[in-house]
């Protein structure tokens, strides 16, 4: 009985072979293309949280805005979302969940696992074509502030370096 439990805890635990600069509250923004069956949209889209230097995350809020009306419609549910950096590479966002709240075409997105692109050269995180069950789709890129910096533990000299330069 104890297996499944501690199996459990360490799919949320954070990668050890990363390293995160700075750690600490960061914010995320970007253009993010949604689409909840048929009816797409693309709304300014902002994700606040923190990480840990070992690429543990936390998403704490999430806002939808932009000219399009229906990205008001848009609301982020059951947050704080957990998730972890899985290589310098790679973010996982666990139990992602929202809500598009149109008459009839509306519904519920989620809870899943969702995989994001990261790219250092930008300090971003793109959603690739993320598929988000039953029938969400997603595509975007989010920009870091402050610029976060993931490495492998190697490379830590570089984190800081990198970290600390204008």
């Amino acid at each position: 009985m104890l297996l499944p439990i501690v199996l459990l805890s360490l799919s949320f635990t954070a990668s050890a072979d990363v390293a995160v600069a700075p750690a600490g509250p960061f914010s995320a923004s970007g253009e993010l293309a949604m689409k909840k069956g048929r009816i797409p949209v693309s709304c300014e889209t902002t994700f606040d949280g923190r990480v840990d230097a070992a690429g543990g995350l936390r998403v704490t809020a999430v806002t939808f805005g932009g000219l399009n009306p229906l990205c008001k419609s848009i609301k982020a549910l059951g947050l704080p979302w957990q998730g972890q950096v899985d290589s310098p590479r790679k973010l996982t966002v666990h139990d992602m969940q929202v809500k598009v709240r149109v008459p009839m075409l509306g519904g519920i997105c989620g809870p899943g696992p969702v995989s994001l692109v990261w790219r250092n050269a930008e300090a971003s995180a793109s959603f690739e074509q993320v598929n988000l069950g039953p029938d969400c789709a997603m595509n975007g890129t989010m920009l870091t502030t402050p610029q976060v910096d993931i490495r492998h533990p190697s490379q830590t000299g570089a984190v800081t370096q990198s970290a600390s330069s204008p």
